[in-house]
């Protein structure tokens, strides 16, 4: 009975995880002035090494940013555990792919953090960073 309720919690976050990453990139590229709908009050970002507070300030960093266009070749997402979180619903959630700013593309690789606040889900932490070859 545990492995089943398992199974299905990784079903469901794969599903919330696709269906918000789908939502999420739509805001950056084409509504960021809606961006800071998809983040907690006090949601984090870590942008290249620049750290950004608050939902607010997270929208007007992305706005700040050149137009985006991006491409996502990698998904995976992970439900944490709820006595880790106490007792709230939220998935780890990782993509990667190409990202276009002013006609330059780039790698990338992007980490979420998010958690059900009503019935969306809304992002606590994000880092995201340009990959370069090693």
């Amino acid at each position: 009975m545990a492995a089943e309720t398992d199974n299905l919690k990784i079903l469901e976050a794969c599903t919330a995880a696709e269906n918000f990453t789908k939502l999420y990139y739509e805001f950056v590229d084409k509504m960021r002035h809606k961006l800071s709908k998809l983040y907690l009050e006090d949601g984090k970002l870590v942008w290249n090494g620049n750290a950004v507070d608050g939902n607010t300030n997270i929208q007007k960093f992305y706005e700040d940013l050149p137009t985006s266009i991006h491409s996502i070749t990698c998904l995976d997402s992970q439900p944490v555990r709820e006595e880790a979180v106490g007792q709230q619903s939220t998935i780890q959630v990782t993509t990667a792919g190409f990202v276009t700013l002013k006609d330059r593309k780039y790698p990338f690789n992007q980490s979420f953090l998010i958690t059900a606040k009503g019935d969306k889900w809304k992002v606590v932490s994000d880092v995201f960073r340009f990959q370069a070859v090693a």
